[in-house]
């Protein structure tokens, strides 16, 4: 699986939230002031960052990949529909308002981080566009063009951001999650389930992304994948194991050796692949055909 396709699934999990939000605070007023008082909130901006990669070994390049590919895809949407620097900087300002209300950020942070990394860009570095590669990183470039160390202490400059407001918003809904996290296990996890291996492309929304911590993350709404072994459509949910090539779904009520339906969801295997009998008791999984 690509890095850029990677789950940044650690942005679910109550630190990982917390130092995001806290970033797009920094990034906020960076984009609102000017001079030394920009520096020291990109500064703090950094500082989060930081926090937040240290807490969650491998999470810099999941970051990293998703927002070369889709920040910057954003920013240019952003800044291309604007008229003015002005108009740009509410537009990414308003982009990253939907940190305070966002329900997951696995897939969707880079939709509003690219914004602002984008243009704090173009005010400190404006030929930052023609020379950026794939191997880049958004943090990396800022840190150089403002020319600044990431001395800063995260904890103490959280204060300056309504850290203490994040952290409570944060640990209640982490309450609400581990309840959540108990039902899906259960469906996902420790209920019958089918198991579908194998790449593929399709799509899926994003939004209310739930990730079970060492399992995956579960998709919910429409879901669309075609893969080497068949085609699924889902309506109610399906977990997408941490490594990309893995889906599952609750076992199905009606099958046969192609074909198989559950609760909101129908899965149909391509020639040369079948469904059988999975090794736990009840459990379903889609095979090659033997000759």
């Amino acid at each position: 699986m690509a890095a850029s396709e990677l789950l940044n699934e650690h942005l679910d999990a109550l630190d990982g939230r917390y130092w995001l939000r806290l970033e797009c605070r920094a990034l906020a007023r960076a984009l609102r002031e000017s001079g030394a008082l920009r520096t020291a909130a990109v500064r703090d901006a950094l500082a989060f960052r930081q926090a937040r990669r240290t807490l969650y070994p491998g999470s810099a390049e999941k970051e990293r990949a998703l927002e070369i590919n889709e920040g910057v895809a954003s920013y240019t949407g952003v800044a291309a529909a604007s008229d003015s620097d002005t108009e740009a900087i509410a537009g990414a300002l308003d982009a990253l308002a939907g940190a305070e209300t966002g329900e997951s950020f696995v897939r969707t942070f880079a939709y509003f981080t690219g914004p602002a990394y984008g243009l704090l860009l173009d005010a400190s570095s404006p030929d930052w566009r023609q020379r950026i590669r794939n191997t880049d990183d958004f943090p990396a470039l800022l840190a150089g063009a403002f020319g600044v160390q990431l001395a800063t202490d995260a904890t103490a400059a959280a204060a300056r951001y309504g850290g203490s407001e994040i952290r409570a918003a944060e640990e209640q809904r982490e309450r609400g999650r581990q309840e959540r996290l108990a039902e899906l296990r259960q469906r996902f996890v420790d209920g019958p389930v089918l198991v579908i291996r194998g790449g593929g492309g399709g799509m899926s929304n994003s939004m209310g992304a739930v990730v079970i911590p060492d399992v995956g993350t579960v998709f919910f709404g429409p879901y669309r994948h075609n893969g080497d072994s068949g085609a699924l459509v889902a309506e109610k949910g399906v977990l997408l194991e941490t490594d990309g090539r893995v889906r599952r779904v609750p076992a199905p009520v009606r099958r046969d050796d192609t074909t198989a339906v559950g609760d909101g969801w129908t899965f149909t295997a391509r020639p040369g692949w079948v469904l059988r009998e999975g090794s736990r008791r009840g459990d379903y999984e889609v095979v090659r055909q033997q000759p």
